[in-house]
């Protein structure tokens, strides 16, 4: 086997690959890496991915020459200049050198596929979202009857963001509105990041808000490609409050109004459209106030009607009791004097007999009372111990009183037994609880 050099091998690679290949081919690959040197040559390392997974990559560049005027139609037509992240279709020449090894040559650019590739993009974002049942989860969210509160996404320098406030503080009207800006990046590389990360600060605080204005100004197509990521749109489906779009850009809808709840054309039609709610809350509030005001004094006018009529009757009808009350007060005054001497005579009477009763009572009265004291006499008498003991009973006492039937006894219990003649004292030797069947 024939011994080469290693800068003999690179020479065989490089006259077998210039005799075997084609003089160019049109490549489609994604961006990797870019980086433009000082003296204008760019540098790139295109690659392609099955999902996350790393295909292939390989090494390209473009002459310095070449890249100013292939850079400067790309970013007419896309409105953007090269960057990494970006899918392309280049025509490159296959080039190997001896010492720097395997890399491409890039002659020409179709910006028209990246274009595609990004409409591609978009309308996959759509699908998913419709697959997924939440592309009208915020339009479902009903707006405040007076959204005063106003969480704000932009960046606090954009100009957008300026004529927004200018347009809200400064309303003819001089509403008042409580704004609060969660300062985001809108464009580049940190925009989806950014996004995301002011809708969960703003889903933290939710209770603070009524709902929520994403604004930004004007720009190139390209600069709105993060309003049609899909993690935007889906953290715009999930926020629990309204969210109001006024992206100031002149293509077709983005994603994030298609999923917002409502969209306007710019950040100052965002803040026209506030003023307006609360132009119609207020109108509406003069309108009730009116038909309010006219329900009341035709109320006031019907009750004063009223009051007019009653007093109007009340004169009249006092004047028929009046009148009615005197003639009632002569007949009962004829009457009274027609039967006073009536009354008094038979009053006099009354007394007469009442006299003649009470002549005769003390008599009887005193005669019933002492027939009342002799009965009782005579029953205090029987029911005196002397004479209970007389008839041959007995009274006896346990420990200085009368012993009864329910009182307990113990033996050896000393007891006095009163006879009317005798006294008998004696010792309980046994206590039988047994009612006595003979005596």
């Amino acid at each position: 086997m024939q011994q080469v050099t290693l800068y003999q091998l690179n020479k065989i690679i490089q006259a077998t690959l210039d005799q075997n290949l084609d003089g160019d081919y049109w490549v489609a690959a994604e961006i990797g890496e870019l980086r433009v040197n000082q003296k204008g040559h760019c540098y790139m390392e295109l690659v392609e991915k099955d999902g996350q997974k790393l295909k292939a990559k390989l090494r390209a560049n473009i002459w310095a020459y070449d890249f100013y005027n292939l850079n400067s139609l790309f970013r007419q037509v896309t409105g953007r200049p090269l960057n990494a992240g970006m899918k392309i279709l280049a025509r490159v020449v296959v080039q190997f050198h001896e010492l720097y090894g395997l890399s491409l040559h890039v002659r020409d650019l179709d910006p028209n596929y990246t274009l595609g590739e990004r409409a591609r993009h978009r309308q996959q974002v759509i699908d998913r979202l419709g697959a997924e049942g939440i592309i009208h989860s915020n339009k479902q969210i009903s707006l405040p009857l007076v959204p005063q509160r106003v969480a704000v996404i932009s960046s606090a320098t954009a100009a957008g963001y300026g004529d927004f406030i200018d347009q809200l503080v400064g309303n003819q009207f001089g509403y008042t509105f409580k704004v609060k800006l969660f300062d985001t990046t809108m464009q580049g590389e940190e925009a989806i990041s950014s996004l995301i990360g002011s809708f969960k600060k703003i889903e933290q605080s939710r209770e603070s808000f009524d709902l929520v204005a994403l604004i930004r100004g004007g720009g190139s197509q390209v600069d709105f490609d993060c309003f049609d990521n899909y993690q935007v749109a889906r953290a715009i489906t999930a926020c629990p409050l309204p969210v109001i779009t006024g992206i100031g850009h002149q293509r077709d809808d983005t994603i994030a109004d298609m999923v917002a709840h409502s969209k306007m054309k710019t950040p100052t039609a965002v803040a026209e459209f506030l003023i307006n709610g609360m132009g119609a809350f207020d109108q509406q509030l003069n309108y009730l106030y009116d038909q309010i005001k006219g329900q009341v004094n035709r109320h006031i006018n019907d009750q004063h009607t009223r009051l007019f009529g009653m007093l109007k009757n009340l004169g009249y009808s006092s004047k028929n009791v009046i009148s009615e009350s005197r003639a009632r007060l002569d007949m009962l005054n004829q009457r009274l004097s027609a039967g006073a001497g009536t009354v008094l005579k038979n009053s006099w009477n009354k007394m007469q007999q009442y006299q003649q009763s009470l002549a005769r009572e003390p008599g009887r009265f005193l005669s019933k009372e002492q027939q009342k004291l002799q009965l009782l006499e005579t029953k205090l008498n029987l029911a005196d111990p002397v004479n209970v003991l007389k008839r041959g009973y007995s009274i006896t006492y346990a420990n200085g009183s009368v012993l009864k039937e329910n009182q307990e006894v113990d033996t050896g219990e000393e007891l006095t037994t009163y006879l009317y003649s005798k006294t008998i004292r004696s010792s309980v030797t046994e206590v039988k609880n047994e009612r006595t069947k003979d005596l």
